[in-house]
């Protein structure tokens, strides 16, 4: 990978991770789940917050050219 490619991709990574912890939060608190309703110990609530908080990001960072989405989705195959 060029290095250049590298660096905007960990850039990304980075931000997404900002994000996702913000959106985490936020979900937490929403209102829309009764946290304690879940254990700890086995990442329920954790994995149900993170799970939705990157389904969220598949919008964020969706590709907005119809070339770059042809090449997402074929880079889904492999």
């Amino acid at each position: 990978m060029k290095p250049e490619h590298q660096e905007k991709c960990h850039e990304l990574i980075n931000e997404i991770s900002s994000r996702l912890k913000l959106e985490c939060y936020r979900l937490y608190n929403s209102g829309g789940i009764d946290p304690e309703a879940y254990s700890v110990d086995d990442y329920q609530l954790a994995r149900i917050l993170v799970t939705a908080s990157m389904l969220k990001a598949v919008d964020w960072y969706y590709p907005i050219h119809g070339e770059n989405r042809e090449a997402m989705k074929n880079l889904t195959f492999f």
